[in-house]
């Protein structure tokens, strides 16, 4: 039988999975509650389902021996990780709910419909998924709830994109001070690459005789691309180990390094081509606004996450 993956916004998006968990006294929580948030319970018969449809995931896609094998070093297993990740998803959840509630947001019932009938056209008939949903007490009702709080979550960050404002010269300054985001940075670069400093001093020394590079390079280089003059083409920066990248971006076109040592060995390199392009910022307001909305969001949402009253049960 062919078995379906869920693919719910709310189990896909676990962004949130690795902010600080608070604790609390596990006696305070109700009988029928995983967790609290501010007080409010976190039901655990949805955590139970949530992680069902979660473990359903894993095994259809890698099989279910893996739930028992260690995940990290501190010895815990895949499935105490996923318990983990659900657990702290529900909380999150609940938390921008919360605030949601607070500020008379809400969700627009024909949207949620409209998702609701393109999820079960994607359910589409299947015997073996009605039979596990049917075992693990999982009916429409709860898809339809887990859709609504997805629904009025991103509702409100949509708010709150919308409402904050940020001045020009705030979005100058996060400009100016992020120059790098939006420079184009790329290097055109041959080398030579030798085993020892001296060998490394000695070729300096006949270049700066007028030796020619290529020529030098087809002779002593160590590196495939002496084949080729040595020639290594265009790269941008994160492409290189850190000191051939610090040196190669220090130079400019025509100019030869003093020799530099990597893991690899030796290396001269000329500079053949600098690409450096920067934007100007009238034509990224737009964008950089955005960003800083984004960014204040998420730490908007780390804060509520440190503030937050929680209590969780034992797993």
């Amino acid at each position: 039988m062919k078995r379906k993956s869920i693919s719910l916004t709310l189990l896909a998006l676990m962004l949130m999975v690795s902010l600080l968990a608070g604790c609390g006294n596990s006696n305070s929580i109700p009988e029928d509650a995983v967790a609290t948030v501010n007080n409010e319970p976190i039901s655990m018969q949805d955590y139970e389902s949530t992680l069902a449809l979660m473990k359903m995931n894993y095994e259809t896609e890698m099989g279910a021996d893996l739930f028992e094998e260690e995940d990290n070093e501190e010895g815990m297993t895949l499935l105490d990780t996923i318990k983990e990740q659900v657990l702290e998803r529900m909380i999150f959840t609940e938390i921008i709910l919360q605030e949601a509630r607070a500020k008379d947001l809400a969700i627009d019932e024909e949207e949620l419909d409209e998702t609701m009938e393109l999820f079960w056209e994607f359910m589409g008939e299947d015997e073996e998924m009605s039979v596990f949903l049917e075992e693990n007490h999982i009916d429409e009702a709860f898809f339809r709830k887990e859709m609504a709080k997805e629904l009025l979550m991103i509702e409100y960050q949509q708010h709150y994109l919308e409402t904050m404002e940020v001045g020009e010269e705030e979005a100058k300054a996060f400009f100016e001070e992020n120059k790098d985001m939006y420079t184009s940075d790329q290097v055109e670069a041959s080398h030579i690459l030798v085993e020892t400093e001296q060998e490394a001093t000695d070729i300096k020394s006949q270049l700066d005789e007028g030796a020619d590079f290529a020529t030098l390079a087809q002779t002593f280089s160590m590196c495939p691309s002496s084949a080729d003059g040595g020639n290594l083409g265009m790269f941008p920066r994160g492409a290189m180990v850190p000191p051939f990248e610090e040196a190669a971006f220090a130079m400019e076109a025509g100019e030869i390094s003093e020799p530099v040592e990597t893991d690899f060995g030796w290396h001269i390199i000329l500079v053949t081509q600098r690409i450096k392009d920067e934007e100007d910022f009238e034509g990224l307001k737009e964008q950089i606004i955005q960003q800083i909305r984004q960014e204040s969001l998420q730490n908007h949402i780390e804060e509520l996450r440190e503030s937050a009253e929680i209590n969780k049960r034992e797993l």
